[in-house]
C-alpha cells in the first residue's frame, strides 16, 4: 500500500540547486518515497520551470511562438540560425539551451528587425 503527499526535494541542474515542494508516492509501511513516475515527472518539469524563471531561460512555448511566428518550419527555422534541426526538435521539447543559444533567442523575440536580418542573410547564403 501507499499513499501521496507533497514532499520537497532538490535537483541539481547545470550545477544549481533548484529546490521544489510537489506530490510523492510514500510506501504506506515504511514512510519511504517510493518511484511514480507520473509524479516524479511532475516534480522534474516543476524544477525545471523553476530554474527557467529563476534564471530567464526561455521555455519550449517561447521558442515555437518565435518560429510560428514567422511561418517557419523546423528545418527553415534552423537554417534561418545556422543550427542542426535537432537543436531545434530538442529545444522545443523542453531541452534546456545552451547559455548563447538562449541570448540569442532572446534577443530575436525581443528585436523583429534582427529576425529580418538573420532571413535576409540566410537568403544571400542560399545564392
Amino acid at each position: 500500500m501507499s499513499y501521496i503527499a507533497d514532499y520537497t526535494n532538490s535537483y541539481d541542474i547545470r550545477g544549481q540547486q533548484i529546490t521544489i515542494t510537489a506530490s510523492a508516492r510514500f510506501d504506506k509501511n515504511t514512510g519511504k518515497v517510493i518511484a511514480d513516475l507520473e509524479l516524479d515527472d511532475h516534480a522534474a518539469k516543476l524544477a525545471l520551470e523553476k530554474y527557467r524563471r529563476k534564471f530567464g531561460i526561455i521555455s519550449p512555448t517561447d521558442l515555437k511562438n518565435l518560429r510560428h511566428h514567422w511561418n517557419f518550419s523546423k528545418e527553415k527555422f534552423a537554417e534561418v540560425l545556422g543550427w542542426n534541426v535537432a537543436t531545434i526538435a530538442l529545444y522545443e521539447a523542453g531541452a534546456v539551451p545552451s547559455i548563447s543559444d538562449n541570448r540569442l533567442l532572446k534577443i530575436l523575440i525581443k528585436n523583429p528587425k534582427l529576425m529580418e536580418k538573420f532571413i535576409e542573410d540566410s537568403e544571400k547564403e542560399e545564392l
